[in-house]
């Protein structure tokens, strides 16, 4: 059975995907109104979020994270 994450990463998948939009529309409009500074912050913005998407969508890495998590709270009791 699959446990539901915690709220916390939902809302920061949420602004992950937000950032996401508003940076390809950022670079939507930078290239269609030709202000290349709009446009390269769009790429920048869209690279950070692709660096985001990575840790935050990566189901390996949330379950080592819950291992670990687990495994600290047994050293302490």
């Amino acid at each position: 059975m699959r446990r539901p994450s915690p709220s916390g990463l939902w809302l920061d998948r949420a602004l992950c995907v937000l950032l996401a939009l508003l940076s390809f529309a950022a670079l939507i409009y930078g290239v269609l109104t030709e202000h290349p500074g709009i446009a390269g912050g769009g790429a920048f913005g869209l690279i950070g979020a692709l660096g985001a998407a990575m840790v935050l969508f990566d189901e390996e890495a949330l379950r080592r994270s819950r291992a670990l998590q687990a495994a600290r709270e047994r050293e302490w009791r």
